[in-house]
């Protein structure tokens, strides 16, 4: 009995534990001026694990990471599952357009990390939701234009409005899915259409348009600014190069996507830019 008792204890602190850094990342991530700088694990922490498999999902949630990153597209009969490629030939032991199979047909694939055959199966992105509610933020990279009212249904079926964010690569959709209670990252291509968009929950830019000024604009939208450091900075990372953390946050970028999450976070910690 006391045996048992000393593991609901375990799980208790664990599930308290959980809700805590939950809590800790949904206040920064609603606060644009906090100096806590987020972290999004670009197809989750996938250096050990397959890309977009519910292992990295583990891991990067285990890491006390904030945001994962995941690719949501459509099968040949409707159902959402989560992959980046438009084909499984890459990822997976398969082939084929992701479209063009059926659910059951992907389902009995087995996702490969490094080459190498794993165990892990491409998840359906209501599972990827149940997992993640209440312990991490997720990016719904949306690679399908016909099924985003499904994606919509499956969110608000799951409860996890508050876990998740829109990526809009077109910055007129900003307004009408925030106004259906979503949140939204947008991406823009210019200053001029940071200037345009008033319903953003963070500001996705690229490079062109990374300047101090306009991560003032962003801020003053009560949004954050995300950057990638995806690339040229993280294989500058990889290789050990510690001013290319720097040189990424320098016009002031309060979210980082990286493939290399855990480099990132001793990074923050270290100079007091984490919590």
């Amino acid at each position: 009995m006391k045996n048992w008792i000393f593991v609901f204890a375990l799980l208790a602190a664990g599930t308290a534990q959980a809700q805590d850094r939950y809590e800790k990342i949904t206040k920064a991530f609603a606060d644009a001026e906090s100096k806590t700088v987020l972290i999004a694990a670009h197809r989750g922490a996938h250096l050990e694990d397959p890309e977009n498999s519910m292992a990295s999902f583990k891991k990067a949630i285990d890491m006390g990471i904030d945001i994962i990153e995941l690719d949501v597209r459509c099968t040949k009969d409707g159902q959402l599952v989560v992959i980046h490629d438009k084909t499984v030939n890459r990822t997976t032991n398969g082939k084929g357009d992701v479209d063009k199979l059926t659910f059951a047909q992907i389902r009995a694939l087995r996702l490969k990390h490094g080459g190498k055959l794993t165990n892990e199966i491409v998840p359906t992105l209501e599972e990827a939701l149940l997992f993640t509610k209440g312990k991490i933020l997720v990016d719904l990279d949306i690679k399908t234009e016909t099924c985003v009212d499904k994606i919509m249904e499956v969110v608000r079926k799951t409860g996890t409005e508050k876990n998740s964010l829109f990526f809009l690569y077109d910055h007129r959709f900003a307004k009408p899915v925030k106004d259906s209670g979503f949140q939204t990252l947008v991406r823009t291509h210019s200053e001029a259409e940071v200037d345009e968009v008033s319903a953003a929950n963070a500001f996705h830019l690229d490079d062109d348009h990374y300047t101090p000024a306009v991560i003032e604009k962003v801020k003053a939208k009560g949004a954050r600014a995300w950057i990638n450091s995806l690339g040229d900075t993280d294989k500058r990372i990889a290789a050990g190069d510690k001013t290319a953390f720097g040189e990424r946050l320098k016009a002031g970028a309060n979210i980082i996507q990286t493939d290399y999450p855990a480099m990132w976070k001793q990074y923050l910690q270290e100079n007091g830019l984490y919590h």
